[in-house]
């Protein structure tokens, strides 16, 4: 072995101090001394046997000094009432539900609102997945035109088949037109919400939910055998026209379509997305479903746990944004990997704690005004609801990472777990179904994204 004086050593140690210095491990100085033309027969002549052992020595040499924090840059700057906002949303057209259950009584306009609902979201996160990838890229005509066209695809293609089902549902004129409705709103909703309309939308929702409101304070609620006023069908078709209206203002800077080896791509690339939710809305309203098909489904419950798990999307949206910004600190302030990882778990759990904290908040906010009563068969509902929340807001946290497939695999299992459980045993409490179920996919989407995010690749 040829032996080089210790200051030939120093010398290379000394040009590549900044750079050991900032390491993170070994490899990384092995690149280096790859690209500034060092390989293993060049690294003999240092005394070494391969270039990965001078790497490793250089880098054990070189006290780790790590450059200078300065003012964060992250781009992950939370609005919160823009935020707050959002479950606001979310949760208004609630209103429209509760004044209009006089024309729900019939169980094929229930089963056909649900179908509204899966194929509105389906549709809606797809298109919004789109929409979000050009705004990104800072193009918002292509944004304006994706947005376009796939709300009017959507409502070319959902509405009709809304209203066909209505049909053959027998579900009536009134519950067919609500529905029909629901998919034009909620398109055109997503539009303007991806576009950060949110004070505008609250706008368009004023003369429905107001109008209920004050019907509400004024005759003391609706009878589910009453019939619905004129004057609330006629508010709601006003926020109707006011949302598709200010969807077609946001998106006025829509061009000509894409060709359709581009459109594909994007159908292609939204598909996970667009099957996320229809997964969601399944688990979502498995419960409604169940009560539907004449199983023991307390329907207080069920609304509460709803309206609070859709209220607290906007929550979920804040912490998020909160979850990544640390994570951008994190990655700044760690040099090492395994100190990394450790952080990067503690800060998904608190935030999880943090979502779960805020769902339970507003459960209990919610309950008392409804007049739940805290029965065992209550708090199965909820609970169940509880473990749901905390698993959408795990897939949320995951999607913006970049991993998709494992979230759509998980959901699409537990979804396929209920439905068995409905089907194959008839006896199971759908409570206790969706406890167990919503547990189940907790459990395993924590144990995922505690192992893949606490990876620096994760978050790039």
């Amino acid at each position: 072995m040829t032996v080089i004086a210790p200051d030939r050593t120093d010398e290379l140690l000394e040009r590549m101090e900044e750079l050991c210095a900032n390491a993170v491990d070994p490899l990384e100085v092995t690149a280096a001394l790859e690209a500034d033309g060092i390989n293993d027969e060049a690294a003999r002549g240092y005394g070494h046997p391969d270039v990965f052992a001078l790497a490793e020595d250089l880098y054990d040499r070189t006290p780790r000094r790590p450059p200078a924090i300065g003012v964060s840059d992250s781009p992950w700057r939370a609005v919160p009432w823009r935020h707050l906002l959002r479950g606001v949303l979310f949760g208004m057209p609630g209103l429209c539900f509760v004044a209009v259950q006089p024309v729900l009584a019939r169980s094929g306009a229930g089963v056909l609102l649900v179908l509204s609902l899966l194929l509105s979201w389906t549709v809606s996160q797809g298109t919004a997945y789109l929409g979000y990838v050009r705004l990104g890229l800072g193009d918002r005509a292509s944004a304006a035109r994706v947005l376009r066209y796939g709300l009017a695809a959507g409502v070319l293609v959902v509405v009709p088949v809304t209203v066909a089902a209505g049909s053959l549902l027998a579900a009536g004129k009134a519950a067919t037109a609500l529905a029909a409705g629901l998919c034009a709103y909620l398109l055109s909703a997503m539009v303007a919400q991806v576009n950060g309309a949110e004070r505008r939308l609250l706008l368009a929702l004023l003369p429905g939910s107001a109008t209920v409101v004050v019907y509400f304070a004024h005759r003391g609620g609706l009878s589910a055998s009453g019939s619905v006023p004129t004057g609330i069908w006629i508010a709601w078709l006003v926020t109707l026209a006011a949302t598709v209206v200010l969807a077609l203002v946001c998106t006025s800077g829509a061009g000509r379509p894409r060709r359709p080896v581009g459109a594909l791509r994007d159908i292609a690339s939204a598909l996970p997305f667009a099957v996320f939710g229809l997964l969601t809305g399944g688990l979502l309203t498995f419960t409604l479903l169940c009560a539907l098909a004449g199983r023991p489904v307390p329907p207080g419950p069920t609304t509460v746990a709803v309206l609070a798990l859709s209220v607290s999307m906007g929550v979920a949206e804040w912490i998020l944004y909160a979850f990544r910004k640390r994570v951008h600190h994190l990655l700044r302030v760690h040099s090492d990997i395994a100190g990394f990882a450790r952080a990067a778990r503690v800060a998904l759990a608190t935030a999880l704690g943090r979502y779960l904290a805020a769902l339970v908040g507003l459960v209990a906010v919610a309950a008392p005004i409804a007049g739940l009563s805290a029965t065992l068969a209550t708090l199965r509902l909820l609970a169940g609801f509880l473990g749901l929340g905390g698993a959408f807001f795990l897939a949320l946290v995951l999607q913006a990472c970049g991993r998709v497939r494992v979230v759509l695999g998980a959901s699409a299992c537990a979804l396929l777990a209920e439905v068995a459980s409905a089907v194959g045993v008839p006896a199971a409490e759908p409570a206790t179904v969706q406890m167990t179920v919503a547990g189940a996919l907790l459990l395993t989407l924590s144990i995922y994204a505690g192992t893949v995010l606490s990876r620096a690749t994760s978050h790039r």
